[in-house]
């Protein structure tokens, strides 16, 4: 998971001073700007919308273009929206009255009081700040992340997101054995696994019947820390706030990669079709193909 950085101490203060700003703006007033925006980048055909209609496309061929076009509306207008929520979740020292109902905690306390370590993964739905605040406030919690392209956001990213118990560990050698310390430690530990691990890692298996670059490392930390998997979704409510939803994922470890990674991405898919307007559908999920890397975008 990890990549080459480099040193970008000036646009990271002036990102740092924009994040500020944003951060002081009531969501009342900074909220129905960023819908305006997303209406633009739909009215402007912007890169965002063409890689979601392109996503949509595939993963629901059924759809009426009517139903697509909705869809394509929400998620974009969702997607926005959740941004000055990122600059409030990293600057804010507390986010917990953004917090609704949690369903399926208790399971996960009764797995920790049995002597397991639970492993959280989840996908590019609802906001995952505000799930990683919740399982940080909740548990003893480690999440593993992939380090941003400026090194200076580095510092930005985990000092946002270390609040309460959380430890923040890089995709690299030294923090996977962290990861998996925390985890035989009977701790709580998270990963997103919809991220694309890269040309040379992970596997191809089907997401919403199409090939997708899907990481193996859900089923090699479940297998070298007999942990229990979950999957994390915080999803907004009508009521405003951020509903958890932790299910559990009973997959046998002993599948082959390729069996173990397509039970995992139809458990992600789940949750997804549950909440399709509130899932990154402008993420390049299918970049990487067996035999092209991003020609199902570049066409666009």
């Amino acid at each position: 998971m990890s990549k080459k950085t480099e040193s970008r101490p000036i646009k990271v203060r002036l990102i740092y001073g924009l994040l500020w700003l944003i951060a002081r703006i009531p969501l009342f007033v900074s909220q129905p700007i960023m819908s305006l925006l997303a209406r633009v980048a739909i009215l402007t055909k912007s890169r965002s919308y063409r890689f979601s209609v392109i996503n949509i496309d595939i993963c629901f061929p059924k759809k009426t273009p009517k139903d697509k076009k909705q869809l394509v509306k929400q998620s974009l207008i969702h997607t926005f929206r959740i941004a000055p929520e990122i600059a409030k979740a990293w600057l804010k020292p507390c986010i917990a009255d953004w917090l609704g109902e949690v369903h399926g905690e208790e399971a996960i306390k009764k797995d920790l009081a049995n002597g397991k370590g639970i492993l959280i993964t989840g996908s590019h739905i609802g906001n995952w700040e505000v799930a990683l605040f919740y399982l940080g406030k909740t548990f003893d919690f480690t999440c593993m992340y992939r380090k941003p392209r400026y090194q200076e956001m580095d510092d930005i990213i985990c000092k946002g997101r270390c609040k309460n118990t959380t430890v923040m560990v890089p995709g690299d050698s030294k923090g996977f054995k962290e990861f998996l310390t925390a985890l035989k430690k009977c701790k709580v530990a998270a990963l997103l696994s919809d991220q694309e691990p890269g040309k040379h890692a992970g596997i191809f298996a089907p997401f919403f019947g199409h090939p997708a670059k899907t990481m193996d490392l859900i089923q090699k930390i479940e297998s070298k820390t007999n942990s229990k998997v979950y999957q994390i979704a915080a999803i907004k409510s009508r009521k405003g706030k951020y509903d958890i939803y932790l299910e559990p994922i009973n997959i046998d470890c002993e599948l082959s990669e390729v069996a173990y990674a397509t039970k995992l991405n139809l458990e992600l898919e789940s949750m997804i079709r549950r909440f399709p307007e509130q899932y990154q559908w402008s993420y390049r999920r299918y970049k990487i193909q067996p035999d092209s890397y991003n020609a199902l975008y570049k066409k666009h």
